[in-house]
């Protein structure tokens, strides 16, 4: 084909292509040597032009009456299926033929359009070069999530990459937050619009480590996104409503400052004492990595009363460290795990501890008005002294202080709750460590550390995947 000729012709195509409508048929007929070629190009429902075409040789359309028959017409006017076009454009490239010189003017009696001359060159080329190269008639938006963090709201919406018009090789960046994905890690999904309604273009998704990140988006050809900026993305097979039906409505709530209370009983069996100390360290260091700088601290450790005149006095309730950081709180613990189970006192009191002097110690340090999630995390095994003698037979508390009122002065302060971590199983415990326990029963040798943190509201329960990139209500 010349290069007039190639351009002419180019330029009809693309403009023909360009005029068509959402639901406009153009039909492109290649009258050559050999035979005919028909080309059919629509947009879909996204507003993308494609094609599809079939041949037939002039020994398929040549009925047994012959060439110049009415049948033969008929033959080339239905492999043509003009009618059903609503722009034609008719394209000769074997002008010298008899055969093709007959169907073309069949053709543009039926339908008198401009015939466009060419060489025996590739029509099919200029029409996918015409097709690569549409404007976008829609334009394409990347599906996102939009945060409102005051209210943690999640918003499904979208984000503009190119306008309507925007051609091959134009790019676009978008600062996005990917959060931890589903099965499919995080998907990265194209729509168009027909009217208030989205329609799928593509979607691709990879596992991204969560955080933020600089998109580009780069329109290859109509109907084809390319992203950088994160890793290789690979198709995904959802459709949309699978996609709408996996984004969550609400953001997972986020940790706020915490003050942790760590009482933990020190007498018993040095074995058993290691046990509790070593609980309470793991749910430290849980803490301390899932709210950083927001956590606080304390350490008491209590032991048993001595009723023994002779046993020089008991070991009193010790505060080891008072809202400090995870760190000093660590530090402090690692003092309690080298002095072990202690013995000052003995033979001390072996059926209770001084849980009530505890409490009583935990209650007036306790501010009346900042207003901070605290936790008092009881760890041990024996129940409290009563303040009096009652119907247990357990020795009241030489103070005399009562377990039961400190409990519920400690559970009155707002946002304060109350947990404990039992050597017992719960049948066999003292119910009174139900009551130390109020929000959260643990076992010592079955203590799931994160499930704890979660029940008391010290750390975010397991996240819901965030499918789709996020964007802040600012951007």
């Amino acid at each position: 084909m010349s290069e007039p000729d190639k351009a002419l012709l180019r330029k009809a195509v693309a403009r023909a292509v360009a005029g068509l409508t959402a639901t406009g048929r153009l039909t492109i007929v290649e009258v050559a040597a050999d035979g005919m070629t028909v080309f059919r190009i629509h947009r879909d429902d996204n507003g993308r032009p494609r094609c599809h075409y079939w041949s037939s040789s002039w020994g398929d359309l040549t009925s047994e009456q012959g060439w110049g028959h009415e049948s033969s017409r008929q033959a080339v006017l239905r492999a043509a299926d003009l009618l059903s076009a609503d722009e034609v454009v008719l394209v000769c490239s074997f002008p010298d033929g008899a055969e093709a010189n007959r169907a073309l003017g069949w053709l543009s009696e039926a339908r008198p359009a401009a015939v466009f001359p060419s060489s025996n060159g590739p029509v099919i080329a200029i029409v996918e070069d015409v097709l690569a190269s549409d404007p976008l008639s829609r334009s394409y938006d990347l599906v996102v999530l939009r945060a409102d963090h005051a209210s943690g709201r999640l918003r499904l919406g979208s984000k503009q990459l190119f306008p309507i018009g925007a051609l091959p090789g134009t790019r676009a960046e978008v600062a996005v937050r990917c959060e931890p994905g589903d099965e499919y890690g995080t998907a990265f999904a194209v729509v168009t619009w027909q009217g208030r309604e989205p329609r799928l273009l593509s979607v691709h998704s990879a596992r991204i480590t969560p955080g933020r990140y600089l998109l580009t988006a780069e329109l290859v050809r109509p109907g084809k996104v390319r992203f950088t900026g994160v890793p290789e993305l690979t198709r995904d097979p959802r459709d949309w409503s699978d996609l709408v039906a996996a984004a969550p409505s609400q953001l997972p709530p986020e940790a706020g400052p915490a003050h942790l209370i760590c009482a933990v009983e020190v007498c018993g069996p040095d074995a058993k004492v290691e046990e509790r100390l070593s609980r309470v360290r793991q749910m430290v260091s849980h803490l301390s990595a899932e709210l950083a700088g927001l956590l606080r601290v304390s350490l008491v450790a209590y032991g048993a009363h001595s009723y023994d005149d002779r046993a020089g006095g008991e070991h009193p309730v010790e505060v080891a460290v008072w809202q400090v950081t995870p760190e000093r709180a660590l530090a402090a613990l690692e003092r309690l795990e080298e002095r072990g189970a202690i013995t000052e006192g003995y033979p001390y009191y072996p059926h209770a501890a001084q849980v009530e002097d505890m409490l009583d110690a935990v209650a007036r340090r306790l501010p009346t008005s900042e207003q901070v999630r605290t936790v008092l995390l009881t760890v041990g095994d024996r129940p409290p002294h009563p303040a009096r003698t009652n119907r247990s037979l357990i020795l009241p508390c030489p103070r005399p202080h009562d377990w039961r009122s400190l409990v519920g002065r400690v559970q009155s302060r707002p946002d304060t709750v109350l947990a404990a971590i039992c050597d017992r199983q719960d049948a066999s415990a003292h119910p009174a460590w139900r009551r130390l326990g109020a929000n959260a029963l643990a076992h010592l040798d079955a203590l799931d550390v994160r499930g704890l943190a979660a029940d008391l509201g010290l750390a975010a329960p397991a996240a819901l995947p965030i499918p789709f990139p996020l964007l802040d209500e600012t951007e």
